[in-house]
């Protein structure tokens, strides 16, 4: 399946948001991405044709098993370019590096940033078929 960086991004955003909750709303990914609600709606649009996410009523979003897992092997991948940002001693604070990883990540071509993004037992991410 072909995701682009604006679908990653979404999705990453989606779980992040959706941490101990059933659902989140497009309301809540605009603000956290920081766009419209009508983008947020055309992109939903767009995952739920890959069945990543489902959409109710009034904008409740979840993600489908494959868009939680492919949602977790990217927060896995952010935490580890979390982690090499640390290691190369930048004195960033833990704030400072989630923002630095997080642009860097979006910034990155996407072969480089599925590179990242691993699962335990080795697979790629996105290797998981609908």
């Amino acid at each position: 399946m072909e995701l682009s960086q604006a679908h990653l991004r979404y999705l990453l955003a989606i779980g992040q948001l959706s941490q101990g909750k059933a659902a989140v709303s497009s309301a809540q990914v605009a603000r956290a991405l920081q766009v419209s609600r009508p983008s947020v709606t055309r992109m939903l649009t767009v995952l739920a044709e890959k069945n990543l996410v489902t959409k109710a009523r009034y904008g409740k979003i979840t993600l489908t098993e494959t868009g939680a897992a492919l949602a977790h092997q990217l927060q896995a991948g952010l935490r580890d370019l979390e982690r090499r940002l640390l290691a190369l001693g930048l004195d960033l604070d833990l704030e400072e590096t989630a923002a630095v990883a997080g642009a860097l990540a979006s910034a990155l071509p996407e072969h480089c940033f599925r590179k990242l993004c691993t699962t335990g037992s080795g697979g790629a991410m996105g290797s998981t078929k609908p």
